[in-house]
Formats: C-alpha cells, sequence, structure tokens
C-alpha cells in the first residue's frame, strides 16, 4: 500500500453468508481426513490433513469459528490441542497452557 513489497503469508479462501436466518461459513482448503457432526440444525465438518486443521464448513452455530480459523491460520499442530473437545465444544480449553498463554496475550 505503501509502495513498497510485502508478503502476508496468513490468508486463507474464508466465506460467510447468513441465508434467512441461516448462517453459513466456510474457510480454508477441504481437502484431508473428514470430521463431521450435525447436531440439531447445526452442521460441522472439519479437514484434517498432515496434522493440521486444512479447512472446515459450519452451518447453523457459527459462534466458534474463529477459534478454527485461527488453528489453520496459525498452522497450530492438532497434537498441542485436545482435537476431541476443540471438535465438540471449541474453546481455550482445548489448547495446552502455553498455546492458551499465547492466545490470551494476544487479546
Amino acid at each position: 500500500m505503501a509502495g513498497g513489497k510485502k508478503e502476508y503469508g496468513k490468508a486463507i479462501p474464508m466465506n460467510a453468508i447468513s441465508f434467512f436466518g441461516l448462517h453459513i461459513i466456510t474457510a480454508g482448503s477441504y481437502i484431508g481426513d473428514v470430521f463431521s457432526q450435525i447436531e440439531g440444525d447445526n452442521y460441522k465438518k472439519l479437514f484434517v490433513k498432515d496434522g493440521l486443521l486444512k479447512g472446515y464448513i459450519m452451518i447453523g452455530d457459527v459462534d466458534k469459528a474463529g477459534i478454527y480459523t485461527s488453528l489453520i491460520r496459525e498452522k497450530t499442530p492438532l497434537s498441542e490441542v485436545d482435537f476431541e473437545l476443540i471438535f465438540q465444544k471449541p474453546g481455550l480449553m482445548a489448547f495446552t497452557r502455553r498455546e492458551r498463554k499465547k492466545y490470551l496475550e494476544v487479546w
């Protein structure tokens, strides 16, 4: 923007839409092992490859999508999180103490 060249390597493709009250958000790529969950009107699909979250699709409850986006953007190894917990109920408690501290310092 100021005439210099600088590459931002943390950009990921992302889309979000609300259609007649139905919220949909997608991010990343859709390659790798698939983990999906349907709970009532909510649908979630995570894509994992090489120990990293590569992408996701969420329909309905999209409140915690930012946690998944951060995992993709920061290339956080899934070995540093409780994947079962982050898949079922995403939140800071799924991260190791070191990772939680890193995220809390940013916020």
